[in-house]
């Protein structure tokens, strides 16, 4: 069974992105034999698209921008399903947020977002929330986390790492 995980990356890159970052993240995946695909540009849509459309296991994990867009890449896979859609810290200032809400397509399975809840700890760069088009064919979990941005390491990452072990294992 091929279990692919696209990792993307937010507005930053790898210039922002913490060493336990998701890089770390994608080293961690792989000692667990899953196909890891990036850390994509949040921009890399085709990338994504590419790497996902022949799996039996799909996932998309992402960080800040890398967690506005993926809900977007995964809607571009329809009607392929994805497996799993975590994000980290989606930003405020994407231009798919509209209302402060980014809209998890019905093709996802399971979702979780890790978002602050308060604005001036990021200053909007981790408020974003996810709602689900279908929730009747969207699980959709979000945790509230207060953490400097873009919370993608530590107790964060461990959560969507083992969440991702979990759900990859039925």
């Amino acid at each position: 069974m091929t279990k692919k995980v696209a990792i993307i990356y937010g507005l930053g890159g790898s210039w922002f992105d913490p060493a336990a970052g998701e890089v770390y993240l994608a080293q961690r995946l792989k000692a667990k034999g899953f196909n890891v695909g990036g850390p994509f540009a949040y921009t890399d849509s085709q990338g994504v698209y590419d790497f996902l459309q022949h799996a039996d296991w799909r996932a998309i994990v992402g960080d800040s921008f890398g967690a506005d867009y993926g809900p977007v890449y995964a809607g571009e896979l329809k009607p392929i399903a994805i497996d799993y859609l975590a994000g980290f810290q989606p930003s405020m200032y994407a231009s798919n947020v509209v209302n402060g809400e980014i809209v998890v397509p019905a093709n996802v399975v399971f979702a979780h977002c890790v978002r602050d809840p308060v604005w001036t700890d990021t200053y909007g760069l981790g408020y974003a929330s996810w709602v689900a088009a279908n929730p009747k064919r969207t699980k959709l979990v979000t945790t509230l986390h207060r953490a400097a941005h873009p919370d993608d390491a530590g107790w964060a990452q461990n959560l969507i790492f083992n969440e991702i072990l979990k759900l990859a294992s039925k």
